[in-house]
Formats: C-alpha cells, sequence, structure tokens
C-alpha cells in the first residue's frame, strides 16, 4: 500500500508541474523582457514561426499596412501584392529580441518598470502541448482585438509559437518607435 501511494503522489506531483510549466514559461519570458535579455527570448521564442505568421496576418489584411489599402480598395492587386512583399521585409527586419524589448520598454514609459502596466491576462491549454494566452490592457475596447500568443510544448519546453497583434498595438508601438 505504501508503494501504492507514493506512486499516487508522484504522479499528482508530475501533473501539478505539468499544469505550471507554461505559466512558468510566462514568467521566464516576461522576466526575459525585463531584463532586457535577448539570448533568453531567443530560446523562448520560436522567431521564424512567429514571423510567417504575422506575415500572413498582413497578407490576409488582418494587421499592417495591406490593411488598410485593400480595404479601401485603392491598390490593385499588383499593388497589394508588392505591399506584401514589403511587409514581408519589415516583418524580417523589425520583429527581433532587441525591437520587442525596446517596444516593450516604451510601452511601460520608458522606465524599465515591471510588466505592462494594468494589463490582464488569461491563459489556457489547447491541448496537450499547446497553450494559449490572451492580454488585454485598459484601453482596449471590449470588441477589438487583443494580443494573443500561442505556446507550444517542444522538446520539454514551452516557447511562443504564435502572436496575434491587434492593428491597434501595431499602430501604438510604431508612434513610440
Amino acid at each position: 500500500m505504501n508503494a501504492r501511494l507514493t506512486a499516487v503522489i508522484a504522479l499528482v506531483m508530475v501533473m501539478i508541474g505539468y499544469a505550471a510549466s507554461p505559466y512558468v514559461a510566462l514568467f521566464r519570458l516576461e522576466r526575459a523582457l525585463q531584463q532586457g535579455d535577448t539570448a533568453r527570448l531567443e530560446q523562448r521564442i520560436d522567431w521564424a514561426s512567429v514571423r510567417a505568421g504575422l506575415k500572413q496576418d498582413i497578407a490576409d489584411g488582418v494587421i499592417g499596412p495591406v490593411q488598410t489599402q485593400v480595404a479601401s480598395n485603392s491598390l490593385p492587386q499588383f499593388g497589394a501584392s508588392f505591399m506584401a512583399g514589403i511587409a514581408d521585409t519589415m516583418v524580417e527586419r523589425d520583429v527581433t529580441p532587441q525591437n520587442l524589448i525596446a517596444v516593450m520598454r516604451q510601452m511601460r514609459g520608458g522606465d524599465g518598470g515591471r510588466g505592462m502596466p494594468n494589463c490582464s491576462v488569461s491563459a489556457s491549454f489547447d491541448g496537450p502541448a499547446s497553450f494559449n494566452v490572451v492580454v488585454t490592457t485598459p484601453d482596449d475596447e471590449p470588441d477589438e482585438g487583443h494580443l494573443r500568443l500561442r505556446l507550444e510544448l517542444e522538446h520539454g519546453t514551452w516557447r511562443v509559437v504564435r502572436a496575434w497583434v491587434p492593428q491597434d498595438l501595431v499602430e501604438r508601438a510604431a508612434q513610440r518607435t
């Protein structure tokens, strides 16, 4: 009976550790941002995957410079594809650990303060190896998009593999840089 109790306790501990692990990953991600640690950000974010997702959002007109042009129908198809190519180049150039740190510092008022002010974070598992995070700020309108992240468990480590950035956040970040 003692061995059985030990096995049950060990199983419960493993389950608690697993359930807590993406939250620990988020804490470490925030800490890397606060400390300006680009090496840790490189480990915690799959930059190629995040960039590819942002490029797709731009191509779909969800965010970025293409959205305004396509919505107004002022660009012919060639012009829209040209703008998408420019947007792809900008994503490759600008979506970096260094720029993420700079934008986060500016959004915190440049003082290097802790976290983004008055953010609300909700998170949930989407599957055994997938975890979703939604970040809202007091400035967010209820019907607007929110910053969303998807973390996936890769080789025992949770990494950000996708980010959905609302247009208003892109514009606020652009104004501060």
